[in-house]
């Protein structure tokens, strides 16, 4: 036993030791009274040798470095040429992104126009439909095309109220919000409408009036079914509407009818178009010199033909044969007057002599 606990307290003093002779001269190699441990010290000179003298020497980093260098390409020798291309760089990125916003702007815009076709009164893209109206409104330049395009969105107004009635019609008859919104729309698009066309087919386009009346005709017979289905406010409000259609078509029939008198306006335009002229229909009256076309302005001459001192019967000079002279005993045929003046002995013309009179500056 005794033994056993001397051993473990030698082999610890013989570790603090050789732990005393390694930290005693770092670096260097140590002398140990009776070289104990000169073995084991000559191992730790040699790895800290080896420690410091790691790695080539200079000589081999010298040629490590040219030969990278060597087979490394040139450096740019202008200065500006790497920023011009980061500058491109960054404009094409930014085109490329500008690009691509336009995109899905575009493609959102038109998705929201086709979603919102089948859009109602009261539902979140209805304001995009009618934004897209009054954006092809704003495209159309011509006068006879607008009143048109309004008449169209008058109706397209109806025809919501059409499906509000048929989607509501278990419910109560749906919301009154979104009923008094197409009325209100609907006079709105048909006044526009009506006063253009009136105005175009009292001046030029008599077309243009009946297709006004029929219009209003017809939708007229369309609200008049729809009434019965609405809530009692809006069929109070549709009350207004259909008494608007019927001005329309009013208006139109008076001023179809005064087509053709001398005035057809009084001048004074309200809501649906220009009104009427209330005088009596009195038709323009036609310049009786005014010639029908195709026919001469000017009326054949009739000067009678002296006759010549030989008794021969007067003749024309010309190709036409002269009516109702006897000739040599033949009858003679009746010939309708043609452009040409019949001839005769010409007269002279009186011949003028005016004085000379000297010119300022010439002598004589």
């Amino acid at each position: 036993m005794a033994g056993r606990k001397i051993t473990p307290l030698w082999r610890h003093r013989q570790r603090e030791q050789f732990a005393r002779a390694v930290d005693a001269r770092p670096g260097s190699e140590p002398e140990v009274e009776g070289d104990e441990f000169a073995d084991e010290l000559a191992v730790v000179a040699l790895l800290r040798k080896a420690a410091v003298t790691a790695g080539p020497d200079e000589e081999a980093k010298a040629r490590m470095r040219a030969r990278v260098l060597g087979a490394a390409p040139a450096p740019p020798t202008k200065l500006d040429q790497p920023v011009r291309e980061r500058r491109t760089g960054a404009r094409g990125r930014l085109v490329v992104a500008l690009a691509a916003a336009l995109c899905l702007l575009f493609s959102l815009a038109g998705m929201s126009l086709l979603l919102s076709r089948d859009a109602l009164p009261g539902d979140a893209l209805y304001g995009v439909k009618r934004t897209a109206e009054s954006a092809s409104l704003g495209l159309t330049f011509d006068e006879e095309s607008k009143g048109y395009k309004r008449l169209e969105f008058a109706a397209a107004r109806v025809a919501e109220i059409e499906t509000m009635v048929d989607r509501y019609r278990e419910s109560g008859g749906g919301p009154l919000g979104g009923y008094l919104t197409a009325l209100t729309d609907f006079d709105a698009d048909a006044e526009a409408g009506s006063r253009v066309l009136a105005a175009l087919g009292s001046n030029s386009d008599q077309r243009a009036l009946e297709e006004l009346r029929d219009w209003a005709e017809a939708q007229t017979t369309r609200l008049t079914e729809l009434r019965v289905s609405l809530p009692p406010e809006a069929a109070d409000r549709a009350g207004t509407s259909l008494d608007l259609l019927a001005r329309i078509a009013e208006r139109a029939s008076a001023l179809r009818a005064r087509a053709d008198c001398g005035s057809v306006t009084s001048g004074q335009v309200d809501q649906v178009g220009p009104l009427p002229a209330e005088d009596d229909c009195a038709v323009a009256p036609v310049d009786p010199g005014t010639s029908p076309p195709g026919m001469p302005s000017v009326p054949p001459s009739t000067t009678a033909v002296a006759p010549t001192t030989s008794g021969e019967a007067p003749g024309a000079t010309g190709t036409g044969t002269p009516s109702g002279v006897p000739g040599s005993g033949k009858p003679s045929t009746t010939v309708p007057p043609t452009t040409t003046t019949p001839g005769g002995p010409l007269l002279p013309l009186p011949t003028l002599t005016l004085p000379s009179l000297p010119l300022p500056g010439l002598g004589g």
